[in-house]
């Protein structure tokens, strides 16, 4: 006959789970956090010293529009960044910033 599994191996199971969840859930965080900020660098070089309410508006606007989906270019950001529905204040907002990241084009090659 089997016996049922005791009610401590199965608390140990669920908390093994748990912690197996926790974990994944933190790296998989972590790796989206840090693709995120790899695309919105691809704009604003100088990302991750942005004041924190700046820097967290752009955040904001790429995981609204997914932009991890996105090819890792500059032109494809702010379409992305861009399509997100937002009032007159947070459209200028994003205007604004743009117009502080540099411009590739208008560097000249070699520097």
């Amino acid at each position: 006959m089997n016996k049922p599994p005791s009610i401590l191996s199965l608390l140990l199971a669920l908390v093994l789970l748990a912690v197996f969840g926790v974990l994944g859930a933190k790296f998989m965080l972590g790796r989206h956090s840090a693709s995120t900020m790899s695309q919105l660098g691809a704009v604003w070089p100088n990302i991750e010293t942005m004041p924190a309410s700046e820097r967290n508006f752009l955040v904001e606007l790429a995981h609204t529009c997914n932009v991890t989906t996105r090819e890792p270019v500059r032109a494809e950001v702010v379409d992305c960044l861009r399509s997100v529905q937002m009032n007159a204040a947070a459209t200028a907002r994003l205007d604004g910033l743009l117009k502080q990241a540099p411009n590739p084009e208008s560097t000249p090659a070699g520097r």
